[in-house]
């Protein structure tokens, strides 16, 4: 997923999603969120057991000129990811 910045350059995104840490500070703390820095971006892992289930996500966000690359993986509800992507993106439409 693409989310258009026009006129940002990377260093721009890159500063901007720099403050997702922060933004999401309360949920990590309160999830098993791994959140890792990679060269253009960051690396997510989530984990919530239910029962005898793990779920699971594997998220990637990537800054480039002009744009946010939003992939993911997961075994997870999609109306559980749909609800947390909605979140992310809200913040990455706001840089």
């Amino acid at each position: 997923m693409l989310i258009q910045k026009p006129g940002k350059s990377k260093q721009q995104l890159l500063s901007c999603l720099a403050k997702l840490k922060v933004e999401f500070k309360a949920q990590v703390a309160e999830n098993d969120i791994i959140i890792t820095d990679i060269a253009d971006g960051y690396l997510i892992n989530a984990q919530k057991k239910v029962l005898f289930l793990t779920f699971w996500v594997k998220a990637k966000i990537i800054a480039a000129n002009g744009a946010f690359e939003l992939t993911w993986e997961t075994n997870a509800p999609e109306n559980k990811v749909r609800e947390a992507l909605d979140n992310i993106i809200k913040f990455l439409e706001k840089c």
